[in-house]
């Protein structure tokens, strides 16, 4: 149960950052359209965002200590949990509603988590495959690509923007795994310096400093209950596909089931008829 309270730690940390980041989003230049110098100071001006992002900082060490000690095909789809509080949130303080289907898509989720959390148990992976890491990377980078070639035109621009967060911040769990496993010392803990030192960090870095911004981006343009969910949806998604292919997960019954429930709340998400999708964003 180690590795699941320490991903639920990391998660609910994780999640308080987004909300403070949403909080602030209204407020901050838009991401695209003014200058980058003048958002960079907006951002580290606002005790909103940046108490969400130490919140997040934090969330992150806690993250690097779970995928050390369990699969990151069980980590990051339990990542989704985080949702319930900041749907919780986003309703409560932010007067955002959701329909029927989309508390069925939560209680989906939150189902999803709970059978993942059945089966977990510490593990330590000591290799993985570095060609078929480069080639899923390059397959998310070309994705991403396309996905905001094609943002455009779209008339509801937070929906692929999300998606691409969740290819940013899949990546940047795959990467961290692989740090993990690189920097490893038997009996040491797993945050150490032998991190710092490691190449794939900046790698690590990279990846979710823009899924960040992009993050920013898509909170100015939709509602942090729809973003979030979503973008954890596409992260998932390429967590378990490396877990399998890179990294050599065993993918059990059980955990498969999780995964799918977490995905299907998600995409519930995004079923709310036309005729209702008016309000605070």
């Amino acid at each position: 149960m180690t590795v699941v309270l320490i991903t639920l730690a990391a998660t609910l940390l994780i999640q308080l950052g987004y909300f403070l980041w949403k909080l602030s989003a209204d407020g901050q230049p838009k991401i695209g359209g003014a200058p980058a110098l003048q958002v960079m100071r907006a951002l580290v001006t606002d005790w909103r965002w940046m108490l969400g992002f130490a919140a997040t900082s934090v969330g992150w060490v806690l993250f690097v200590q779970a995928t050390a000690l369990g699969d990151i095909s069980l980590v990051q789809p339990l990542m989704s949990a985080g949702d319930l509080l900041l749907v919780v949130l986003a309703v409560v303080i932010l007067k955002e509603r959701l329909v029927r289907i989309e508390w069925v898509g939560v209680l989906l989720t939150v189902v999803g988590a709970v059978a993942l959390a059945l089966e977990a148990e510490d593990s330590r992976v000591e290799t993985f495959g570095g060609m078929r890491l480069a080639g899923l990377l390059a397959c998310a980078v070309v994705a991403g690509c396309i996905l905001l070639w094609a943002n455009r035109r779209s008339h509801r621009p937070e929906i692929l923007l999300a998606l691409v967060v969740g290819l940013c911040f899949g990546a940047g769990s795959v990467l961290t795994k692989a740090l993990t496993v690189e920097s490893s010392i038997p009996g040491q803990s797993i945050v150490s310096w032998a991190i710092l030192f490691n190449p794939l960090l900046l790698a690590v870095v990279l990846a979710n400093v823009l899924g960040l911004m992009l993050l920013q981006a898509a909170f100015q343009r939709g509602r942090a209950s729809v973003v979030v969910p979503l973008q954890l949806a596409m992260a998932n998604w390429i967590t378990v596909l490396a877990g399998l292919l890179v990294f050599g997960e065993h993918i059990t019954t059980l955990r498969a089931a999780g995964i799918v429930l977490i995905v299907g709340g998600t995409a519930l998400l995004h079923l709310k008829p036309s005729s209702t999708q008016t309000g605070p964003v």
